[in-house]
């Protein structure tokens, strides 16, 4: 069966100029509809547009588009550049922000022949997990109106799964690809952090943001991944000696963090502990593992880590932005945030901000995590760990600080992190791979952590994680 990017390709190829206008008009009023019916989107492109090379001449995709991605739509989250495109962030303190230049991930994806459909909707500055968006309103969840999409990139994860786009960008800094794919049912991969180009971003976090990618399909993600990173095939498959057959997973050891699975809804339960069961019925073999002081290094150490980076960071690009000086209070900032939530917590970091000593604690808290998942990785012999991406199904719109879980009331933003928390804080390359479905609909992912800098091998293990998921479906 074709992916989605590989049907596109097919329609392309087999279109001449006036049909291959016509797919570019049905993908923008695809766009257009998702930006008005769910939020998906906050800027769509024109429906025909003739790009500029670098040297200045207009070249027509539409009559000679050609590439290894040619004709394909992609949605670009609203703090990635586009060039001519609005970058906000989500948030009013950057409207009117129009880059001049591509980040260089746009530009690699334009050179292989692919389009940008938009830019998508977001949970306003990356700073949550629910995509409610207080200033251009919320990214509503492509099966049920009334629940989140995920955040921060809930719009990227909705617009694959509501089928706008084969694949879209996102990025991610605690959750915010990895999340958003398992509650809308698609494919979320977030590479190791510095592996893609992070130019052109309007960014929280120095140390933990990286691009990613949402796709309906592993296939997709693969692809995508070598045309981003032009890593040779040598390069790929020295990262495992893992022998693709008739059974992918036999013989593979694939660790089951402690911890992770404590405390799951009924739903995410059943439905990952039935996703453990299909891998070992393909042959696979479930080592239970720990990875030293994950969870409290994530939630301590990560998070400051992130606190004290996104106040400094704020600050500078809004200075940039506006051509001011650094050093404008993220008190007065708040004032232009329109996300509770987000206000809220501008202003706690400017009446409390985070220490360099404590920032400085926590940076060796990340460090040591690092190791400790290294430790895990060569102590137990497994080639990747897995364990649900959420704890929990997606929660309703409007339930923004705490939500109902297990017969208690938790915190959103801890909760629904707490499984993807350590690998973004060390740095990990992640994805979450669509499990199943509950009763009402909502999907569920598991999640994929890798050895840092393994992404292709954890790549080619997801690739037969979902085949043996979609086998046990049928």
């Amino acid at each position: 069966m074709m992916t989605a990017v590989e049907q596109f390709l097919q329609r392309w190829g087999r279109s001449d100029a006036d049909a291959r206008a016509q797919l570019r008009r049905e993908s923008v009023a695809r766009a257009e509809h998702a930006a008005s019916s769910a939020g998906v989107f906050l800027a769509v492109s024109e429906p025909v547009s003739e790009p500029v090379s670098e040297a200045g001449d207009a070249e027509s995709d539409v009559d000679g588009g050609s590439g290894e991605l040619a004709g394909v739509p992609f949605a670009v989250k609203d703090n990635i550049d586009v060039q001519g495109l609005p970058t906000t962030a989500g948030s009013g303190l950057f409207e009117g922000n129009v880059p001049r230049h591509d980040a260089s991930v746009v530009s690699v994806l334009r050179d292989a022949g692919a389009w940008v459909v938009g830019k998508t909707n977001m949970h306003e500055l990356a700073l949550g997990v629910t995509s409610n968006n207080g200033h251009f309103g919320p990214v509503r969840h492509p099966v049920d109106r009334t629940r989140t999409a995920g955040g921060s990139s809930g719009g990227s994860a909705a617009a694959v799964a509501s089928g706008v786009v084969p694949f879209s960008l996102g990025t991610d800094t605690g959750a915010s690809v990895t999340l958003p794919a398992s509650f809308c049912g698609v494919v979320g991969f977030r590479p190791t952090t510095g592996r893609y180009p992070d130019d052109g971003l309007l960014r929280i976090s120095w140390t933990r943001d990286t691009v990613g990618l949402h796709t309906t399909t592993v296939a997709d993600a693969q692809l995508l991944d070598g045309i981003i990173t032009r890593e040779s095939e040598s390069e790929s498959e020295s990262e495992s000696g893992a022998e693709v057959g008739s059974r992918p997973l036999a013989g593979r050891r694939i660790g089951v963090p402690v911890g992770r699975f404590d405390d799951l809804s009924p739903e995410v339960d059943a439905l990952s502990r039935a996703a453990l069961g299909r891998l070992e019925d393909a042959g696979a073999t479930l080592v239970e593992v720990s990875v030293r002081d994950d969870l409290r290094a994530a939630a301590e150490g990560g998070m400051t880590v992130v606190l004290y980076e996104a106040a400094q960071l704020l600050q500078e690009q809004h200075a940039i932005f506006t051509g001011g000086t650094p050093g404008a209070a993220l008190a007065e900032l708040a004032d232009s945030v329109d996300s509770p939530d987000v206000a809220g917590l501008l202003r706690h970091l400017s009446a409390a901000p985070v220490s360099r000593e404590d920032y400085e604690t926590a940076r060796r808290m990340v460090w040591r995590l690092r190791g400790a998942y290294a430790s895990a990785f060569r102590d137990r012999h497994v080639e990747a760990l897995i364990s649900p991406t959420a704890v929990a199904l997606p929660p309703l719109l409007g339930e923004d600080q705490t939500f109902r879980h297990n017969g208690r009331d938790v915190p959103v933003f801890e909760t629904l992190i707490r499984n993807t928390g350590p690998g973004t804080s060390a740095g990990l390359p992640m994805i979450s791979v669509p499990a199943g479905r509950a009763a009402d609909g909502m999907p569920v992912g598991m999640l994929l952590e890798g050895p840092r800098f393994a992404d292709t091998a954890l790549l080619r293990l997801a690739a037969a994680v979902e085949e043996a998921f979609a086998a046990s479906a049928h």
